[in-house]
């Protein structure tokens, strides 16, 4: 699934309420090369099988 910084937060947080994982946080990990990501115009897209896998620390 390809979602936006914010998709990205819901799916996050419909698994777990409690996530300590922001827009700022993915933001600053865009931003600093540590995830991978895609660009579609201005939005930042994000994999979230990708995103499971960084959090995982894989």
């Amino acid at each position: 699934m390809i979602r936006t910084i914010n998709g990205a937060i819901e799916e996050l947080r419909k698994e777990d309420p409690d996530t300590p994982i922001n827009s700022h946080m993915l933001r600053r990990w865009i931003a600093s090369g540590e995830l991978k990501h895609s660009k579609s115009g201005n939005r930042f897209l994000i994999d979230m099988d990708v995103l499971k896998e960084f959090l995982r620390g894989e």
